[in-house]
């Protein structure tokens, strides 16, 4: 059995299909039939007769790639050299390269064509390197085997921090995480690649006068990626000590359509260790003239005020204010390069230019929605009928037990999506920070809780303190330890990452998984049916949390949405303490 649509569009059978964890890709086309050669960036002075054999590789239905037939004859890829994304090639000849998202091998035989003398590609899905250099080899020329080509698969960000060499060029293309946020969701959205701290390690594997290469989609009247790539790479480029950051930026781009249905092209960002020479100026102005590019940022010249503080770095609040867009730099604590749109200006504007893709106006609003939505249904399903149905001196009595049970909702779910989303820059791929989270908090917030089992009423006040103090410390020490454990193990291998990350959560879980059976031994103590009621408003507020959490990451950060689940934890300690002063309800009914 195969998938027949996905995400509202019919799928012709593919060639090649395969499954596993985190992705599912397809190979579609004709490997005999010439196709027209598909670029992202093509020049349009691309000759109109060139004609080549390429297949489409699909991930998740959303993202793609193509690949080429290759028997090691350059000449039957020349198209690539008119292709914006290859920008840098141009400028450095005999380059060491290397590749971050190798894809269907378009990259690297780009390297080939220009002469490059080594390439290393770095690929996160281990099925994509196995259908273009294994199930396709024979078509694309089993580029893995190449003795120019070095292929590692894994996560990019961790594999690059334990290299020794210095690259001439490093070169991403279109490398993103669209296949979530195309569904209209902000569901692990965050990306790993597109932080200051990303570009700073980045920076720190060229050589002095290597470049950086970056390419994104352009949008001709509101070019917010662009603008937040500039941004971006003036503050990585402040923080490794570069003053000027001016002089080490350049923006080419090349406008594909105009129809408004997507990006009007794609730019290619050029950051440099060292200040670009004007030989660097000299060539790429003539590789720009040849291939009818536009250079809209360079040490010389800006095509707007935009362009020109946001590569020095400058009035960044300012712009985002006017532009109503979030051009603020990515870092890991805020990782979502992609989120542009604030959520204040989501309803402001509607119809202006530049509202659609490049806004991810869609997924802002169903993040909004959804919020609105699981408030309402908080406040129909559980708060009013809470209010008209219950015996409200029960309520009134049991009004801490309420805050309490509120409080530990909202507290253990703003923890665990912090921590879910530290978790996937950490590991670098959102099924894995998932999946480890999940198991690690519920595995360990089980044990916590069946710790408890043996707290005998009488010892309730007392258990019930230190057990809440320690789940304070521990909440407390694991939010100041995060950031730097995580920066420190960033180089890690895999399972390495995966050890640290599941001691934070079992110090986290263990404790945290204490709260609910004590506040329930607590309730015991009331004479009235108050469980339902209290498992409902905790259900309740774990379902705000979760959306909430997001929304307090894209706008603070996740470390603020981190603060606030201890802050939380805080006023649910606060508000059990005090219950469990008052004498029981037990005890008072049989004084009387």
């Amino acid at each position: 059995m195969r998938l027949a649509w996905v995400k509202g569009n019919r799928e012709a059978p593919p060639l090649y299909e395969r499954w596993n964890s985190f992705s599912r890709i397809q190979v579609t086309g004709d490997t005999n039939r010439p196709v027209t050669a598909a670029g992202w960036g093509m020049s349009p002075r691309l000759p109109g007769e060139l004609a080549l054999r390429q297949l489409h590789l699909n991930i998740d239905s959303s993202s793609g790639t193509v690949l080429t037939a290759y028997d090691g004859d350059t000449n039957a890829i020349r198209h690539l050299a008119y292709d914006v994304t290859n920008v840098a090639h141009h400028l450095r000849r005999g380059a060491s390269v290397l590749v971050v998202g190798v894809g269907g091998g378009r990259d690297i035989l780009s390297a080939f064509l220009f002469g490059q003398a080594a390439v290393t590609g770095i690929e996160l899905n281990e099925e994509i390197v196995r259908a273009v250099d294994g199930r396709f080899g024979d078509f694309t020329g089993h580029l893995g085997n190449d003795p120019r080509v070095r292929l590692v698969v894994g996560e990019a960000r961790s594999a690059i921090g334990r290299m020794d060499e210095r690259f001439d060029i490093i070169q991403i293309s279109l490398v993103d995480t669209w296949a979530a946020t195309s569904a209209g969701a902000f569901v692990l959205a965050e990306h790993a690649l597109y932080t200051v701290e990303a570009w700073k390690l980045l920076l720190s594997r060229l050589k002095p006068d290597g470049l950086l290469s970056v390419s994104r989609w352009h949008a001709d009247e509101r070019p917010s990626e662009m603008y937040r790539l500039v941004g971006l790479a003036a503050a990585a480029l402040a923080q490794i000590g570069v003053a000027d950051t001016r002089g080490h930026l350049a923006v080419v781009r090349n406008r594909v359509s105009g129809d408004g249905s997507g990006p009007d092209g794609v730019g290619t960002i050029l950051v440099c260790r060292s200040p670009f020479t004007e030989r660097d100026l000299a060539r790429l102005a003539s590789v720009c003239s040849d291939y009818a590019f536009e250079c809209v940022l360079s040490p010389r010249a800006a095509a707007d005020g935009v362009f020109e503080d946001m590569a020095a770095g400058r009035d960044i609040a300012a712009w985002s204010d006017r532009l109503r867009r979030d051009l603020s730099p990515p870092t890991d604590d805020r990782p979502f390069f992609f989120h542009v749109l604030r959520i204040g200006d989501l309803f402001r504007g509607v119809g202006e230019p530049g509202r659609g893709w490049d806004a991810n106006q869609t997924a802002v609003f169903v993040l909004a929605s959804v919020l609105l939505t699981v408030v309402a249904l908080t406040v129909l399903c559980v708060v009013l009928p809470l209010m008209v149905s219950a015996d409200r001196g029960a309520v009134s009595r049991a009004g801490r037990l309420v805050w309490y049970f509120a409080c530990i909702g909202l507290g253990f779910m703003l923890i665990e999506v912090a921590q879910m989303q530290r978790l996937i820059i950490f590991l670098g791929q959102p099924t894995y920070g998932l999946s480890v989270v999940l198991f690690g908090l519920l595995l360990s917030s089980g044990i916590g809780s069946l710790a408890t089992d043996g707290v005998a009423p009488s010892q309730l006040r007392p258990a019930a303190l230190k057990r809440l103090a320690t789940l304070l410390l521990a909440v407390g020490a694991v939010g100041l330890s995060t950031p730097i454990v995580l920066e420190g193990m960033a180089t890690a291998p895999g399972w390495q990452r995966v050890a640290v990350a599941l001691m934070g959560l079992f110090c986290l879980g263990v404790t945290m998984g204490c709260a609910f059976p004590l506040g329930m031994k607590a309730a015991q103590r009331h004479p009235e049916a108050l469980a339902p009621w209290l498992w409902g408003v905790n259900g309740a507020m774990s379902i705000c949390a979760s959306v909430l959490a997001v929304v307090i990451a894209l706008h603070s950060g996740i470390s603020a949405a981190y603060w606030c689940g201890f802050g939380c934890s805080v006023l649910a300690a606060a508000a059990l303490a005090m219950e469990l002063r008052r004498p029981s309800s037990h005890r008072a009914a049989l004084k009387m």
